[in-house]
């Protein structure tokens, strides 16, 4: 059995998170996952619960203010801290290979480097700002790594546009999903939809399903849909997810703005929800848009899973994921207008929701199964490994 050292960013369960838990609950034969993470969670819990080791320290996070010379000067104390408390968690277990699931964390790197063990770095972000720190990444990558995996085409094109040499150790694979539980019945999603308005049967739900944040977009499609909701009075908005930390004015504008709106009746705010396929199969349409290009975007094939139709920013990875007038709809990034006109084209055509819900699905089991994604990272671990 190899061993693999897996650093992850953080113990949520948002894009990365979740690709990564799809890989260990499909983790190939004759290999051993022990996940370290920096904090708990629901990612934590859910690994633990299934038995997978969770070593918990410090991951050696990018964030604001690592060039400042204090940061610098306890940089060393900090690897040397995780360090002892790795190889104390593993019990002398010898590791195989590392898998570095984020590019902001860094311990991985660092590990492979000082004890010689073959490195993989899975790509999930697109990195443009600040723009000092999005030139030396793919340098940095390029160096500590001896293998990287590209979740989109489009966030291997930026790396490489920046730093070419990283293409002979890249290698592209899409992130992959499945659904195991069944379609939610009709009982439950009137009961869902019941808890958001009285009039439910009337009405069209239309739902953003992410973090809080202001790359996610929640107020340009408020935006649209304070426009929208005067020609159309059947349809409501409902916001699923958390804030991020430290980002809870962003959650109050948009209150704010709901309630100068009077929109109080027509839109609802859920935090963060675990079992999220109930709430997907309560919406009629979902849209992810995003206001900085998504390296991959999940959201979008858990809704193609779903059977629901998407409009999306056309930019990043989810121009990739869902195709233009067939598995949903593009709009100018950014753009609250021509937001509001891709809803409106879906609300005055029914059938079309349908047909975009029919082949979402299908191209979802086509092109982004979890069975690809998973023989394309145990390629990568075998050749890494012989």
């Amino acid at each position: 059995m190899k061993n693999v050292l897996i650093i992850n960013q953080s113990a949520e369960l948002y894009g990365a998170d979740k690709a990564l838990l799809e890989l260990i609950e499909n983790y190939p034969k004759g290999y051993n996952p022990i996940v370290v993470l920096h904090e708990d969670g629901p990612l934590k819990d859910l690994l633990e619960s299934k038995k997978i080791k969770v070593i918990k320290c410090s991951v050696i996070k990018v964030k604001r203010g690592i060039l400042k010379p204090l940061y610098l000067l306890n940089l060393p104390f900090e690897i040397l801290k995780s360090f002892k408390i790795i190889r104390k968690e593993l019990e002398g277990k010898k590791i195989s290979l590392i898998h570095s699931n984020a590019t902001s964390v860094f311990i991985g790197a660092f590990y492979s480097f000082f004890f010689r063990i073959p490195h993989l770095w899975h790509v999930h972000e697109i990195i443009e700002k600040p723009k000092k720190i999005a030139l030396i990444y793919p340098r940095l990558i390029n160096f500590f790594a001896n293998r990287v995996i590209f979740n989109s085409l489009s966030t291997q094109t930026h790396f490489l546009s920046i730093y070419p040499k990283i293409k002979k150790k890249s290698v592209l694979i899409y992130n992959g999903q499945q659904r195991i539980k069944p379609i939610t019945s009709m009982e439950e999603t009137s009961k869902i939809r019941s808890s958001f308005t009285m009039d439910h049967e009337k009405k069209i739900f239309i739902g953003l399903i992410g973090r809080i944040s202001k790359i996610k977009g929640q107020h340009l499609l408020l935006d649209s849909f304070v426009h929208l909701s005067k020609t159309h009075p059947e349809i409501q908005l409902i916001f699923i997810g958390s804030v991020v930390k430290g980002k809870e004015r962003y959650l109050k504008n948009i209150w704010s703005k709901i309630e100068t709106e009077s929109l109080i009746k027509k839109v609802n705010i859920l935090e963060f929800q675990e079992n999220i396929w109930p709430f997907y199969d309560s919406m009629d349409i979902i849209i992810v848009p995003s206001t900085e290009k998504e390296s991959f975007g999940l959201v979008a094939t858990e809704a193609m899973l779903s059977k629901k139709p998407l409009i999306v920013a056309g930019h990043g990875g989810l121009s990739e994921i869902v195709i233009d007038n067939e598995t949903g709809l593009h709009f100018e990034p950014n753009n609250a207008i021509d937001l509001s006109k891709k809803i409106q084209l879906l609300l005055n055509n029914p059938a079309l929701m349908s047909i975009y819900g029919e082949n979402g699905l299908n191209r979802v089991k086509n092109t982004f199964s979890t069975k690809k994604y998973v023989t394309g990272v145990v390629n990568e671990y075998d050749n890494l490994t012989m």
